[in-house]
């Protein structure tokens, strides 16, 4: 198994803040997995991958895709705000092309039409089949709408085309959103930080890293 991540420097540093945060998370609980970087052609490179993987710039989205599309072999792809709390290189043991984790949040409801369109979130992904992506990129530029879902629309008409095996995993283990900032994520394989909650990701990891000294005088001075 890899580990691919998607990024690319957008005059801010805070994706770069949450990819080094989940690079340290994968070195914790999957040893010795190769991480790469899927950048474009001009951003620097994330501290601690084991390899660069660049394209020329161009719609992120897209990108993203072409990057996919060309992975061959086991790949988990997660977004920058997502934390490994456990070994998942067991969910290859099966027999798919793709596995996709659900929306099934019950902290987090994702609305009738999210869930009717787009029902898997692509922020985890296990991958063997570079073709899948190939695919999702075809629909994905023959779509109108090239918002920020698009993607997700898009993987969910490949689904439904039947030409790929997929398996659905449990949103609440392999990709779960965490309700409060103190949220103890018991039972997640997975952790993401969607949305608003990136701040916690960064905050809860950064302050980790803090000398116990430093943190408590922190702590005592507000």
């Amino acid at each position: 198994m890899q580990l691919g991540m998607f990024t690319v420097f957008r005059r801010d540093p805070q994706h770069y803040l949450h990819a080094v945060a989940l690079v340290a998370s994968a070195r914790r609980v999957l040893p010795g997995v190769p991480i790469t970087h899927y950048t474009d052609d001009r951003s620097p490179i994330v501290p601690g991958v084991d390899g660069v993987r660049r394209l020329p710039d161009g719609p992120l989205l897209e990108r993203r895709l072409e990057h996919y599309a060309s992975a061959v072999g086991d790949w988990l792809f997660v977004d920058t705000d997502v934390e490994l709390r456990a070994d998942v290189s067991a969910v290859f043991d099966a027999p798919f092309d793709v596995a996709l984790a659900d929306r099934a949040w019950p902290g987090l409801p994702q609305g009738d039409e999210m869930l009717l369109t787009m029902p898997f979130n692509t922020g985890v992904v296990f991958s063997r089949a570079p073709a899948f992506w190939q695919d999702v990129l075809t629909v994905w530029r023959a779509t109108e709408s090239k918002d920020w879902l698009s993607e997700q629309r898009a993987v969910y008409q490949v689904v439904r085309s039947g030409n790929y095996r997929v398996q659905i995993l449990p949103g609440q283990q392999y990709n779960y959103p965490p309700r409060t900032v103190d949220d103890p994520c018991e039972g997640a394989a997975i952790v993401h930080y969607k949305g608003p909650r990136k701040a916690w990701w960064t905050a809860r990891y950064y302050q980790s890293l803090r000398p116990t000294s430093v943190a408590a005088h922190v702590c005592t001075s507000v």
